[in-house]
């Protein structure tokens, strides 16, 4: 009985303290403007109306922006995790993330060849004010979907897990459901190495 309850009191202090991210970094300096990305069009030239991708200025990353047209870009598509890129931990791994990372540097979406899925920090980036929802740019990312996203980043206490940014709160946690679920997922390249 005392160890069931020791159990359930380390699994929520557990919980706890990997939903930090949204609480550490409160709304007030959390709003990251339209202005601090660069839109770019599928060819990567700079654009101001049909942006396929948004390179944040600061950090050098450049977002793959999602469609709502049925293509492998598509806002409504969903992965089990552990594609190319997935961290090795764990023996639970699906390659459905694959078909978005091949199409994408195969056509070289916004003129790059080198797309994957983000870490978890990068993935923490896009949140912005966590009193909208989505809690990302809605000028950026208009498209996003109010759902945990796949990282690439396992959870080591919990291998058959892997990392997540819920974008309806901002927080950021190892999923707390199965690899094999289904979870959208945004590519992510650098400039930076």
């Amino acid at each position: 009985m005392k160890s069931n309850l020791l159990i359930s009191v380390l699994l929520i202090v557990n919980l706890l303290a990997l939903t930090c991210y949204a609480v550490e970094h409160g709304e007030k300096d959390s709003i990251i403007t339209k202005e601090a990305y660069k839109l770019l069009d599928k060819k990567g030239k700079p654009t101001a109306t049909v942006a396929r991708c948004a390179t944040m200025q600061e950090s050098g990353l450049t977002w793959e922006l999602k469609t709502d047209d049925d293509s492998v870009y598509d806002k409504d598509n969903t992965y089990r995790w552990g594609g190319l890129g997935a961290e090795k931990t764990g023996t639970i791994f699906f390659d459905d993330w694959n078909t978005l990372i091949n199409a994408a540097n195969k056509e070289k979406l916004c003129g790059f060849n080198d797309w994957r899925a983000p870490t978890i920090n990068e993935l923490k980036t896009l949140v912005t004010n966590t009193a909208i929802k989505p809690v990302v740019n809605p000028e950026v990312f208009p498209l996003t979907l109010a759902l945990p996203y796949w990282s690439i980043s396992t959870y080591q206490n919990y291998p058959e897990h892997a990392q997540t940014v819920d974008f309806s709160t901002g927080a950021s946690n190892y999923y707390n459901g199965f690899r094999g679920d289904r979870l959208p997922l945004r590519l992510v390249r650098s400039d930076k190495k």
